[in-house]
């Protein structure tokens, strides 16, 4: 059984291909967010409507739980209609990246009816990460990633201005 593929770019070019796929995707969000703007004839105002939209019609959107437990941190999402060969997982020393591009297609109307769409989701992590130590594994349509907290690393806090 291959599991779920964990890459962890390192290199400057390996960063730079994974900028560039970012970078598409958000290129036709904001293409498809003008159409939708310019087709309702609306003045200006509904752009976070219109880019929300656009984002649900490109994007499958994932809501995840991480959390901490003795030195480890963990990743659990549900992942609806995706085959486990499906996702892949990159991991950086701050964050958790999952994508998948579904596979399986009968046609347009099977693929909403299951609801797999393509996914490209950033999970900002709250410590640092041993990026060799990220296991992740899927098992209906959950996801499990866990990954050793570097030593010295410590809880991020946002900064509340007074």
């Amino acid at each position: 059984m291959p599991g779920i593929i964990i890459e962890k770019p390192q290199t400057v070019t390996e960063m730079n291909i994974l900028k560039d796929e970012e970078n598409t995707i958000t290129g036709r969000i904001r293409e498809r967010a003008f159409e939708l703007f310019e087709k309702s004839g609306e003045a200006r105002g509904n752009n976070s409507e219109n880019w929300i939209k656009a984002e649900e019609e490109e994007l499958q959107v994932l809501h995840g739980k991480i959390g901490e437990k003795d030195g480890r941190l963990f990743l659990h999402v549900s992942i609806i209609g995706h085959h486990e060969h499906e996702v892949k997982l990159i991991a950086l020393p701050d964050a958790l990246i999952l994508s998948a591009q579904p596979t399986h297609r009968h046609s347009k109307n099977h693929l909403a009816a299951v609801g797999a769409k393509r996914i490209f989701q950033r999970f900002d992590l709250p410590d640092s990460i041993d990026i060799d130590s990220v296991r992740a594994t899927f098992e209906n349509g959950l996801l499990k990633v866990t990954a050793v907290k570097l030593a010295g690393s410590k809880t991020k806090v946002a900064a509340v201005a007074a």
